[in-house]
């Protein structure tokens, strides 16, 4: 029950203007000047509504979990997916790489320049292959990742809408069973 009212409030900070269900609880808290008959009632629609706010509460909590959930597994998995593509441009970057090495070790200057000379002839491909390998898979990646930021967006966006109506419907029985009370 103190979890549910702390709740109320945290929501009258957020509802302009107040919705009378927190006026009316924010009322009752303050002045206590509730009759006896009407104090059993007001319990009574709070008892009765408080659960199901909670329960929405839960409910949307779950999904969004959900929503975090899946966008984290389908990251991964893209990313596990990619390490085939980044292994074999590894392995040819390392190619050209052993074949500098050996290049720089060279001290003689006629085999120095000369092995450089045909790097451009024998690796120039090469690298060409890297750089045109690796920006596909960037562009296929920040694509897919994209992808899967707009569903993250949709999912949460859809459980928060589900939410606001869940619990605008909750209060609004809320208020009509306090409004029922204040009449009697």
């Amino acid at each position: 029950m103190k979890t549910a009212i702390i709740l109320l409030l945290a929501l009258k900070a957020y509802a302009e203007p107040p919705p009378r269900t927190l006026n009316s609880l924010c009322s009752y808290l303050d002045d206590g000047k509730e009759t006896l008959s009407s104090l059993g009632n007001t319990k009574n629609c709070f008892a009765r509504y408080l659960p199901e706010l909670e329960s929405e509460g839960a409910t949307w909590s779950q999904g969004y979990s959900a929503c975090q959930k899946s966008t984290i597994t389908e990251g991964q998995s893209l990313l596990t997916d990619a390490t085939g593509a980044q292994e074999e441009i590894r392995d040819a970057a390392m190619g050209i790489s052993s074949f500098i090495d050996q290049c720089l070790a060279l001290t003689e200057s006629l085999d120095f320049f000369n092995c450089f000379a045909k790097m451009a002839k024998l690796q120039l491909a090469n690298v060409y292959s890297i750089s045109f390998n690796a920006t596909e898979q960037a562009i296929i990646l920040n694509k897919k990742l994209s992808r899967i930021e707009l569903e993250h967006y949709r999912c949460t966006n859809q459980t928060e809408q589900k939410y606001v109506k869940g619990t605008d419907a909750i209060f609004g029985s809320l208020d009509q069973c306090l409004q029922q009370n204040d009449t009697h």
